[in-house]
């Protein structure tokens, strides 16, 4: 008996219309497609937790599906199978709107970020030339500068969130090249030794004024040098400094160019930098510090406070020992107007660090 109702349901089966038998809801293809989109988006990485109930419904919703189609066809209804995709359905649609805008969100803060990334790096180059330390500051900068070429090329794939890793990277070496900036230049926040070089540069003036005389200013951070007749500007050279020109000189060997107030106390026609001006490096007030920096064991036991600092020529795009350097053509024409005798004042810079930072950041931004 059994066995005969099942011939007549097989046969009935194949003879039933298939006109007659529930159509797939539309919603199973619409489906495969707004999967496809959301991988392609990458809806699995933005929003992982959502993406994955997501797929838990849309798993449920083909796990009715299935049993449905498992049916004689004029058993299947497809309304709770129906309804599930319409409900996966909706949820793609929120998590592909909020990935789109999380992707949007990331570009827009990865390309901000470059930028500024690119401006700060500008910046500590201009900084390293006035410190002199070009060199050391490109090493420290270059590994931010292959960084932030694999994080562009990251932006413009869409890889937003490996962008963001690597842009991590590029911070830790910018900060450390602008701490190593700071430290250099952290003697510049000093108002008061502002002041002070400020004075020491107008009492120099005034006394060009008041004695008819030539006078030398080298302003180190601008690397300058003016000359100044009767108190008045007469001639500005672009100048190199030492090493670490920067630092007041304290003993041989530090390679700083020392600050003070000086006089040239010898023309040398021929030395080994083309024309010299000598100072009188040491005078009383650099002994002065020079004895009470040993006192504080500040300089190595058995080291001398040095000497022969000299205006000299060969070049001003050289690092010196801690002389000043000038072009040769400026030396020929600055070697004809000073003479023996001449006040040479040399100070770190007439502007507040603040004031310093300001024109950088204007020169980063016009850049």
């Amino acid at each position: 008996m059994r066995h005969w109702l099942s011939v007549v349901a097989l046969v009935v089966s194949f003879s039933y219309p298939a006109c007659n038998a529930p159509q797939v809801p539309p919603e199973v293809k619409e489906a495969k497609a707004q999967e496809d989109e959301l991988w392609r988006a990458g809806a699995f990485v933005y929003l992982p937790q959502d993406y994955a109930d997501y797929r838990g419904q849309i798993a449920e919703a083909k796990e009715r599906l299935i049993r449905e189609k498992a049916k004689f066809p004029w058993f299947r209804h497809y309304k709770n199978a129906g309804e599930a995709y319409r409900s996966a359905l909706h949820e793609g649609e929120r998590i592909l709107e909020e990935t789109k805008k999380i992707k949007e969100e990331k570009s827009h803060s990865i390309a901000s970020q470059l930028k500024s990334f690119k401006n700060r790096i500008n910046s500590l180059r201009r900084l390293a030339i006035m410190i002199n330390g070009g060199g050391l500051i490109r090493a420290m900068t270059m590994r931010a500068d292959l960084l932030l070429a694999e994080v562009s090329l990251l932006h413009e794939k869409g890889n937003f969130l490996e962008a963001e890793k690597k842009l991590k990277n590029v911070a830790f070496h910018v900060s450390d090249a602008e701490n190593f900036v700071s430290l250099t230049l952290a003697r510049y926040q000093d108002e008061a030794l502002i002041e002070e070089w400020r004075k020491w540069v107008e009492e120099t003036i005034s006394e060009s004024r008041e004695k008819g005389i030539a006078v030398i200013i080298v302003t180190k951070i601008d690397r300058r040098l003016t000359l100044y007749e009767r108190g008045r500007l007469i001639l500005s050279f672009e100048i190199g400094l030492g090493r670490n020109g920067l630092f007041d000189k304290l003993h041989v060997g530090d390679y700083a160019t020392p600050e003070g107030r000086y006089r040239i106390k010898d023309k040398l026609p021929s030395s080994h930098y083309y024309k010299a001006l000598l100072i009188d490096y040491p005078n009383h007030d650099d002994r002065e510090r020079f004895y009470l920096n040993r006192k504080k064991r500040l300089i190595p036991a058995g080291v001398s406070i040095g000497g022969s600092i000299e205006i000299h020529g060969g070049g001003n795009d050289s690092l010196t020992d801690g002389c000043i350097s000038l072009e040769n053509d400026d030396m020929d024409l600055l070697f004809s107007l000073a003479e023996v005798g001449t006040p040479v004042t040399i100070v770190g810079s007439l502007s507040s660090w603040k004031e310093i930072l300001v024109k950088e950041n204007e020169s980063s931004r016009n850049f």
